[in-house]
């Protein structure tokens, strides 16, 4: 340093012209540091937020357009609003309400609903720009104590995970409740067979003495066969059967008919059962749980478009702080090539020794390494933004896809008033769709339990039948009677058909098992699984305050570490000043110019990234408090998950 010193002092003329050189070069870093400034002025607001709802009267967003070929300019609402026409994710979920629509009508008639998705798409997470320490000479992207550039890390590919987001699901408890109790089928059924059939008694003729044959027994009869049913199921479990055909007719008749129904038979049967099976809430269970699950589908649509939204919000804010780092990069590469410039035509000169622009070149050199790898996590942001915003542009012809860029600058809105902590957590229990398909979760579970706890039951059935002509139908559909089968009681055919006539019954029909473990095991695992949901439920709670005093705590450090960074970034503009000052009455070599520009350009990037890490913060708090959608301008129509357009 003193021979230095000493090689200046012998050439005063040359030190004057060197000095208004590097004066030069610090004053384009100083103004570069003081646009940075004008850009990111951060006023004390308590937390920012790139919100996309307007003003009331305000127009809405333009759709995106072209400034340049090639070049597609985006705003933040932009974004949102191609992420919720364009993204896959969201689109499967809106696909998903069809199937929950679909199940409700499938109960109605007597079926079981169709199982829905739970799972939710995590949007990926990103490249951003390394924060580097301030005012330290351990920096890892640059240093500029040596005439090599040190040693920076470069991927040979880039971690697909940046690029593919993950999944996970919202459902509390993924074993199966047990079938319960079952539920009568509610749609009418209506069965027919129409025939004919040709009755031959010369078989028993062979067996029967020859004075007790008639002439009807000889006779060969050809008849049509027809026969009626309609079958019905009600809520409260009543079942009832009605139906005609021509069975007297057919069987007992000594003449043929081609029509049907000359001598028709016509019957009734009506079975209520009065404990397995019966109630309305009972048999209706499933009419209930679809429509939940309409609920639910909505609430997790809800959700995946919480997650897409928040995951644009932070993909978007990164393409802005890499794109600022680029900036940034690029005004230090600059100013580096000036000063190196400068250094080289002092040499020439012999007013400077070749270390001095040894130095230099080693700043040009990192500040290029440095350049070349932020702008290409730049552009592998792009594509990772493309991936929620428009997916089936990634698989166009490479170089036919305009360039992403973000015009939204990172500037808060005005400051929000902040509510109590349990306040929030109250509200974040109330808003967040998560919250609310769990406890939907546990309703269609407390079903559940109830319709096992009515299959354990004994089966108590009263019943009651009507025949016009008294005889046993058969292949009448039974809906009640043996356990096993559930055929209704019959007796044997009636031997004359002359001798038949009207018949009524009523009774009652039981079947007690003596043990009934199966349905008692059902029952008690039911319970088990229901009493799982609710500590899930439980945990779900906790988490979720967890959560918001998380965001809470790091929405302040975040505010804290950015006023920290803007601070610091003046300061190593006022030191990039005092090392020029020492320079120029002849205390420093250029090596402390250089050394400050280093970390100049080093703390532009650092409050860039806290600024982003500021906006980030807000965007999560405003995720774990469920008010996403609502700063975004965005809303769900009833339970069908129906997207309405972005508020105004």
């Amino acid at each position: 340093m003193s021979c230095l010193f000493r090689y200046f002092n012998k050439r005063s003329g040359a030190r004057q012209a060197f000095t208004c050189i590097v004066v030069g070069c610090a004053s384009a870093c100083v103004s570069a540091a003081q646009s940075t400034v004008a850009t990111f002025q951060f006023p004390a607001a308590p937390k920012p937020s790139i919100s996309l709802a307007q003003a009331p009267g305000t127009s809405p967003a333009p759709a995106p357009a072209n400034a340049e070929p090639g070049r597609l300019d985006l705003s933040l609402r932009q974004a949102l609003q191609m992420a919720l026409k364009d993204n896959l994710d969201i689109e499967l979920e809106q696909v998903d309400q069809t199937i929950a629509d679909v199940g409700v009508s499938l109960a109605r008639g007597g079926g079981l609903p169709r199982p829905i998705n739970y799972t939710v798409a995590d949007t990926p997470a990103g490249e951003a720009p390394v924060a580097v320490p301030l005012l330290s000479f351990s920096s890892p992207g640059l240093s500029p104590l040596s005439v090599d550039p040190i040693t920076s890390i470069i991927s040979s590919s880039y971690n697909t995970s940046r690029v593919l987001g993950g999944s996970h699901s919202l459902l509390l408890n993924p074993a199966l409740y047990s079938s319960g109790s079952p539920v009568p089928g509610f749609d009418a059924q209506l069965m027919g067979r129409y025939g004919w059939l040709r009755r031959n008694p010369a078989v028993s003729l062979l067996t029967l003495p020859p004075g007790s044959v008639t002439q009807a027994d000889k006779t060969i009869t050809d008849n049509t066969v027809g026969d009626t049913l309609l079958t019905k199921g009600f809520s409260p479990g009543t079942t009832i059967q009605l139906g005609v055909n021509d069975f007297v007719q057919t069987f007992y008749s000594g003449r043929s008919s081609a029509v049907p129904f000359s001598h028709p038979n016509a019957y009734a049967l009506i079975a209520q059962p009065l404990l397995r099976g019966a109630g309305r809430a009972n048999n209706t269970r499933y009419i209930a749980i679809a429509k939940t699950n309409r609920k639910i589908s909505a609430a997790v649509l809800e959700q995946q478009m919480i997650s897409t939204i928040a995951g644009v919000e932070n993909l978007y804010i990164d393409l802005v702080s890499l794109q600022e780092s680029v900036k940034v990069q690029e005004q230090a590469l600059k100013t580096a090539d000036l000063l190196l410039r400068n250094d080289q035509e002092q040499m020439n000169v012999g007013r400077l020794p070749p270390i001095e622009v040894a130095r230099a070149q080693s700043l040009v050199t990192s500040t290029q390494l440095v350049l070349t790898q932020t702008i290409a996590l730049r552009d592998q942001q792009q594509v990772i933004l493309r991936t929620l915003l428009d997916p089936q542009s990634l698989a166009a012809t490479p170089g036919t896809t305009p360039e992403l860029v973000a015009t939204d600058s990172l500037l808060p809105p005005q400051g929000e008033s902040q509510a109590l902590l349990p306040e929030l957590i109250k509200g974040a229990w109330e808003k967040r769709p998560d919250m609310q398909q769990a406890r939907f979760q546990v309703t269609n579970g407390e079903r559940q339990v109830a319709s096992a706890g009515n299959a354990a039951k004994p089966e108590i059935d009263l019943y009651a039948s009507y025949q016009s002509r008294g005889v046993v139908i058969p292949g009448l559909t039974a809906i009640g009677g043996d356990s096993l089968t559930g055929n209704a009681f019959t007796g044997p055919i009636p031997t004359g058909g002359s001798r038949s006539s009207t018949l009524y019954e009523a009774g009652i029909q039981f079947f007690l098992p003596v043990q009934n473990r199966v349905a008692k095991a059902n029952l008690g695992a039911d319970q088990a699984l229901l009493r799982q949901q609710q500590l899930r439920v439980t945990q779900l709670e906790s988490q979720v305050a967890a959560e918001v005093q998380n965001a809470i705590t790091a929405l302040n450090a975040a505010k804290s570490a950015a006023d920290a960074a803007t601070k610091a970034r003046q300061l190593q503009a006022q030191l990039l000043a005092a090392s020029q000052e020492s320079f120029t009455a002849g205390y420093a070599t250029n090596l402390a110019v250089i050394e400050q520009q280093t970390y100049l350009a080093q703390a532009q990037t650092t409050e860039v990234m806290a600024k982003a890490a500021w906006l980030k913060a807000a965007a999560q708090l405003d995720r774990v408090l469920g008010q996403t959608l609502e700063k975004s301008g965005i809303s769900l129509k009833g339970d069908q998950g129906e997207v309405s357009p972005l508020q105004n």
